[in-house]
């Protein structure tokens, strides 16, 4: 699957909450446009506490001065004003130059810091004399408490600046703050969506897709994987966006403020773009790596930790613990291949940086000497140096967690777009109105190509009789009850049931008609009520007690701490085999369905309980349909008809004594199940 297929998929997701998403981007906007004033900030902060003097003042009334000097009242407000007063700093002093002609001003003003000087000298009263082209000024000295009354005018504005500085430092952390929670929320949303998504698709699946994937597989898809995306719509598709706007907003600030130097940044740019995408390309394929051997670990472990016991009974400790630790070094070498990976594109990115920063330093040095630029402006270039490449590194890393993602989404992806072969019908079954008569036309079954379990079978049940399957391993037995709850389809042929073929019926309705009693028996964690239960809420507690007594679960019930409220672990593993499949029985009649399938439902049963059960089965079995495969002659002797398969075909059919008389399968079976007390 391409990784552009992937992201459209996965943006689809993400589509009923695009109000959200530019909520969000437009908090950036703001948060981002505050990040970028910070350095201008500064750097107007650095000129005004360095350069400030340079600014000319004018004479004005007292009661309208900033500073006041020997009577004299001093402003900076200059538009309008005729003579203009400067503070100038020569030979180590600063001295106070009085009435300078608005044009002379003007000249002073637009000097370099070299050409200045030069304008400048001492007369032998002490006085500086500035020579403006013919036009002569002298200005007197001032004392360090005089120079502080005319400074004192930036330490205002400085002040000023910190408030502004503060507020936008506020106005990111508040916005950046939204943003986060605002986008945490939609993830979280998103993520529950796509497990939910995953889970009902697997509920959907067909129990072939459960024989071909590892349950530890199957897990991580749930888990893991979606977590891996989960950082991808948190994280990746919003700081992207944040920090491709962070890039080009202080690449357009730069070139604003000094184009040349600016230059000199971007001719950094193709080496750091070149270093990215090698690193981009080896960090692509260790977290891929990576991701296939932690769902590697996760199958080993599901499998093993579930056949634990057998293990240890067959003393494979050491292999077993072998086998983890190859699969745990590979895991963690493409782990490594990560790591080396970083270790190689940072520090490269973090030499580029500095290398810029004294780049900067070495050109804009030259300005400001020459008086091209100032000092701030110096401080503004370096900042936004530093910054320019933190959002380089972190898309760097973006595009790893991306990387990451997609690899996930493959996988995720892979279980969405599984085909089921089972697709359900449109007609509901009225409970009131279904029989349970069952009828094969004809069918033809595999699990895998032409390799043929059931051969062109054929056979009818009755609504309310009780039929049995017998014969040898792999005749076909359980693969025709399967088929009669659609866990498979057929390929040829046809089943009825009620007279309409099973592919007519809605799965779900018709699954609810069908209880079914399995030889291997799954007990949820939880308590002995629910697990009868199952979730069905319309299942009152008086009716769950009454089926654990039809079947005699209650004998042993009623004898634990807490009865129905005991607490069941996974798998059951308190309870005794008999015990849960006692509760199986009781979950089967609790359900009150019109078809009763029992797949060797007796073979974990002592014969002691096994006879009290008959009792029960009898009962469970009155007007409703009963199918039972079975290798105990107690359990199927008196149904109304047994099957005989034999490598997929039927053989012979009738009643017990009918069969008896033929003397052919199903006798040669039933003498053999006298020998051994078993009928397989």
């Amino acid at each position: 699957m391409k990784d552009k297929h992937m992201i459209k998929r996965l943006f689809h997701y993400a589509k009923p909450y695009t109000l959200q998403f530019i909520v969000i981007i437009i908090m950036m906007f703001i948060s981002t446009a505050a990040d970028l004033a910070k350095p201008i900030i500064i750097g107007t902060s650095v000129d005004l506490f360095v350069d400030g003097y340079k600014e000319p003042f004018k004479q004005v009334e007292l009661s309208e001065a900033q500073v006041e000097l020997d009577g004299v009242g001093y402003t900076r407000d200059y538009e309008t004003a005729d003579y203009l007063t400067k503070l100038v700093n020569f030979d180590d002093n600063y001295y106070l130059i009085n009435n300078v002609a608005y044009a002379d001003m003007e000249i002073m003003l637009n000097a370099t810091s070299a050409e200045l000087t030069a304008m400048l000298s001492l007369n032998a009263n002490g006085e500086v004399v500035a020579d403006l082209d013919g036009g002569y000024y002298t200005g007197s000295v001032l004392s360090s408490e005089q120079l502080t009354q005319f400074r004192a005018v930036e330490f205002t504005l400085l002040i000023r600046y910190g408030v502004m500085f503060l507020g936008v430092i506020i106005t990111s952390f508040i916005f950046v703050y939204m943003q986060t929670i605002l986008l945490q929320r939609v993830g979280q949303k998103i993520i529950k969506q796509i497990r939910l998504d995953i889970y009902t698709k697997m509920l959907d699946l067909p129990a072939r897709y459960f024989h071909t994937n590892p349950v530890g597989a199957l897990v991580t898809r749930v888990t893991n994987d979606t977590e891996s995306l989960n950082e991808m719509y948190t994280t990746v598709i919003t700081n992207l966006f944040k920090h491709g706007l962070f890039v080009i907003g202080i690449l357009i600030v730069m070139f604003t403020i000094n184009a040349k130097i600016t230059l000199y940044v971007v001719a950094v740019l193709p080496f750091v773009v070149i270093a990215t995408l090698i690193f981009k390309y080896f960090s692509k394929k260790a977290y891929r790596m990576s991701r296939n051997y932690l769902t590697e670990i996760n199958i080993f472990l599901s499998e093993h930790l579930m056949g634990m016991k057998f293990i240890q009974i067959f003393n494979r400790e050491q292999k077993t613990m072998d086998k983890m630790t190859a699969a745990n070094e590979k895991l963690y070498r493409s782990g490594l291949r990560e790591l080396y990976a970083f270790m190689i594109y940072r520090p490269s990115l973090f030499a580029a940086s500095n290398l810029t920063v004294a780049l900067v330093l070495l050109i804009g040095s030259r300005e400001v000497l020459a008086g091209a630029v100032t000092v701030g402006t110096i401080v503004i270039m370096i900042s936004y140096v530093k910054d320019f490449f933190n959002p380089i590194e972190q898309l760097a890393e973006l595009f790893n967690i991306l990387q990451s993602a997609l690899s996930a989404a493959e996988k995720i992806f892979s279980v969405l777009d599984e085909e089921n072969e089972i697709v359900t019908g449109d007609e509901t079954i009225v409970s009131d109105e279904f029989k349970g008569e069952i009828e094969f036309k004809n069918v033809w079954f595999a699990y895998k190509d032409e390799d043929w379990i059931l051969k062109d079978v054929s056979f009818k049940i009755k609504a309310g009789q009780k039929v049995a399957f017998v014969g040898a391993t792999g005749a076909g037995k359980t693969s025709i009850l399967t088929l009669i709850s659609r866990y498979y389809d057929i390929q040829k042929g046809q089943i009825l049931i009620d007279g309409k073929d099973i592919r007519e019926f809605d799965i779900e309705s018709l699954r609810s008609q069908i209880g079914q009693v399995l030889q291997d028996v799954f007990m949820f964690t939880g308590n002995i009520e629910r697990n009868i239960r199952l979730g069905r809420l319309n299942i009152s507690d008086e009716q769950v007690e009454e089926a654990a007594q039809m079947v005699y679960a209650n004998s042993f019930i009623e004898k634990l701490p807490n009865k129905y409220k005991h607490e069941v672990i996974e798998g059951g593993a308190t309870l005794s085999t008999g015990e849960r499949q006692l509760l199986s029985f009781a979950r089967a009649v609790a359900y009150d369905p019109k078809i009763f399938i029992l797949d060797e439902a007796t073979s974990n049963i002592d014969t002691e309980t096994e006879a009290v059960i008959q009792k029960a089965l009898y009962k469970m079995m009155e007007g409703r349909t009963t199918i039972m495969v079975a290798h105990r002659l107690a359990t199927i002797q008196h149904s109304d008809n047994i099957i005989v398969l034999n490598k997929g075909e039927l053989k012979e059919m009738g009643t017990h004594q009918e069969l008896l008389s033929k003397k052919g399968i199903y006798y040669n079976l039933y003498e053999l199940a006298l020998q051994h007390q078993v009928l397989d």
